[in-house]
């Protein structure tokens, strides 16, 4: 009797207990997913609007590359869920095994003691069996008894009656699982199919990308001269502040505090453009077609819809507004010893010289002729260039 109370402390432990721990896991794979699918919808919107153009370009090639890793994503994100349902499966069916042992031994105790109290006869036995003791001390032993084992056949009811609904609700639980796991099962062989689709239009654009490579080095150079001319740009205006500031101490105080306030926002920084993903990292790296060719960036370039706004990051003041070739217009904002650059931008909302409040709208993306709406997004502390991944919040 001792062991099988156990075993069912141990049964209820588990059955209380898995359940929690699952419902977490699957919480935190519930709100990944979601998160997946928000970049998803923002990655097939800008797809739509570079598919209006049927010229074939490394923009495109790097969206369909951005949502197919997404897509990869969300399909192990799946996968997960399912084994997390699949254990949670087993888990319940071992429940309910073993609810229904201990509800055959329940039922079984409870027929003996009907049994028992069956040839007992009546109530009127039970009497004649007290006042036929001996003494005070035996009626009171035999009325002891007869009352304990009326509680125990009570109290066997209960458990029946506790063990049979929890039987009843894991059965429910468990078809609830099982459909969730035919969902899950079902959603993860459709984004197979779509993520199929998307590897076969990749394979599509680089065979398209791989015959107009003389186009492609020529938009190399000429993004390599746009960049040149952006590093020279900022550099002369740190160049003339810093020399401003040397004759101007009173502003020294000024500076240190937006500086120690920039500074303390490392990581935590709103992206520029409020969705998108890095099209082009920092740094150096290979180009996406073409063999032994690397290319460099002096910031990030954030791919976007053609109806983004472009913030200011942080609290500053505008250093210059300025027109570069294949870069469109650029605004520099100060902020102390630190500096962040905007290009490619139309429908300018502020001028130079202006105070800016973080997160301030400053102007809108260009779209180019191909459908690409791109910001190209640089930090400078003084004369040095940062990565901006570090700054902005991971997404």
């Amino acid at each position: 009797m001792f062991l099988r109370k156990f075993n069912s402390f141990l049964l209820i432990l588990l059955i209380y207990s898995f359940p929690s721990y699952s419902q977490q896991s699957r919480s935190s794979l519930e709100k990944e997913r979601d998160e997946n699918l928000v970049r998803i919808q923002e990655a097939e919107t800008i797809l739509d609007q570079t598919e209006k153009s049927k010229n074939i370009t490394v923009g495109k090639l790097n969206v369909i590359n951005k949502q197919i890793r997404n897509r990869e994503s969300l399909i192990v994100n799946l996968r997960s869920d399912i084994n997390v349902q699949s254990n949670e499966i087993i888990i319940i069916r071992n429940l309910i095994s073993s609810l229904k042992r201990d509800l055959t031994i329940l039922n079984g105790e409870y027929s003996n003691m009907i049994y028992s109290s069956f040839k007992s006869r009546s109530s009127l036995d039970k009497l004649t069996y007290i006042f036929s003791s001996k003494d005070y001390n035996q009626m009171f032993r035999r009325f002891n008894y007869i009352f304990q084992y009326s509680k125990f056949r009570k109290n066997q009811i209960i458990e029946i009656n506790k063990v049979s609904d929890e039987l009843e609700n894991q059965e429910i639980n468990l078809s609830e699982v099982n459909k969730k796991q035919k969902k899950l099962l079902s959603d993860e062989l459709s984004e197979n199919n779509k993520l199929q689709k998307l590897k076969g239009r990749q394979r599509k654009v680089i065979s398209d990308l791989n015959k107009k490579q003389r186009n492609l080095r020529k938009e190399i150079s000429e993004r390599k001269e746009a960049l040149e001319n952006l590093d020279k740009l900022i550099r002369d205006i740190i160049r003339r502040e810093k020399e401003a500031l040397i004759s101007n101490k009173d502003e020294e105080l000024n500076i240190l505090e937006i500086t120690e306030g920039f500074e303390a926002n490392i990581g935590k920084f709103e992206w520029p453009v409020r969705s998108g993903f890095i099209s082009n990292r920092f740094g150096e790296h290979p180009h996406p077609i073409l063999k032994n060719i690397k290319v460099k960036n002096d910031g990030i370039d954030i791919q976007t819809n053609r109806s983004s706004k472009v913030h200011a990051i942080y609290t500053g003041k505008v250093s210059t507004v300025a027109f570069i070739p294949g870069m469109n217009n650029v605004i520099i904002i100060n902020h102390g010893e630190y500096y962040t650059l905007y290009a490619k931008l139309k429908n300018l909302k502020v001028e130079k010289g202006d105070i800016i409040k973080e997160n301030q709208i400053i102007a809108d993306l260009v779209t180019n002729n191909d459908g690409i709406t791109q910001l190209q997004f640089q930090i400078w502390k003084n004369n040095i260039k940062l990565n901006p991944e570090n700054w902005i919040i991971k997404k």
